[in-house]
């Protein structure tokens, strides 16, 4: 019998959002390789489980090889994540890409992701939505990741660390601060949160770091076949005016930010507003 390998989907938070086929397939597996070997014990702790071996992101390229023998051997091996859908912003995409160069049969248990729950939620498009997942944290792709935002029709999830998000949130405000963002966190849990507003005034808002991870729903340009084309000077006036009103900027923040919209001088913007 030929081997399988199944990606399992699990709840995000709340332990009912797991379905009785994720539950089944879990237990019948011969093999769970886990981004948290302790994950599939909180979920069946009145249960006993298969063999479980950890792969996260920094060993799940070594357990390509011992995957693709026990699906050579006719077994099933299950993958799961920490929380949600494995592969999104989560391991498995190695171990699924060696199945299927290998020939072996793949099977996704479908279960929650942050992305698609929060998108849900936003009241935005879904039609050309973009998943970015974690973006890089600095530097020239962090910046192009950015300033493309400001040209996408379709809304943008990104995945955050809570402590990260009030600096997202200020070079949103820089680039698209008129649109609306909705930030979601604890999603299905007990203290489950979802704060809405525009880029410009979540970053005035949000100034200390949250907690956990969150994932933003960035919304999407106006297309220009179907709305009136946006003045660019308009455009760059009201982001110019979103850095001069964010209170959260320091001087030196301030010219940089205005220094990356004009093309004037940080250290002279700097010494005028210091002054």
């Amino acid at each position: 019998m030929a081997g399988k390998l199944v990606l399992i989907g699990t709840p995000l938070g709340n332990r009912e959002d797991l379905s009785d086929r994720a539950r089944r397939s879990l237990l019948e597996a011969d093999l769970l390789l886990c981004e948290d070997t302790r994950s599939p014990q909180r979920l069946l702790s009145d249960a006993a489980l298969p063999e479980r071996l950890s792969c996260f992101v920094g060993n799940e390229h070594q357990r390509v090889e011992l995957l693709l023998e026990r699906l050579a051997a006719g077994q099933t091996v299950a993958f799961v994540s920490e929380a949600g859908l494995p592969v999104w912003s989560d391991p498995g995409r190695l171990l699924v890409a060696a199945a299927v160069e290998a020939g072996f049969e793949i099977d996704v248990i479908p279960g929650p992701t942050a992305g698609t729950c929060a998108l849900a939620a936003s009241g935005f498009l879904a039609e050309g939505a973009r998943f970015l997942g974690f973006i890089a944290r600095g530097g020239k792709q962090r910046d192009a990741t950015l300033d493309q935002l400001a040209l996408e029709t379709g809304a943008a999830v990104i995945y955050e660390a809570g402590n990260r998000t009030p600096a997202l949130l200020r070079e949103l405000a820089t680039r698209v601060g008129s649109r609306r963002v909705l930030i979601a966190r604890e999603l299905t849990k007990l203290h489950q949160e979802w704060l809405r507003g525009t880029a410009a005034e979540l970053a005035q808002q949000i100034t200390e770091p949250l907690r956990g991870e969150v994932t933003l729903v960035i919304e999407g340009a106006l297309p220009k076949d179907t709305h009136d084309e946006v003045d660019p000077a308009e455009q760059a006036a009201r982001a110019v005016l979103n850095v001069m009103l964010d209170a959260s900027l320091k001087p030196r923040a301030r010219a940089k930010a205005l220094a990356k919209l004009t093309g004037l001088d940080a250290r002279a913007l700097y010494e005028r507003l210091a002054t």
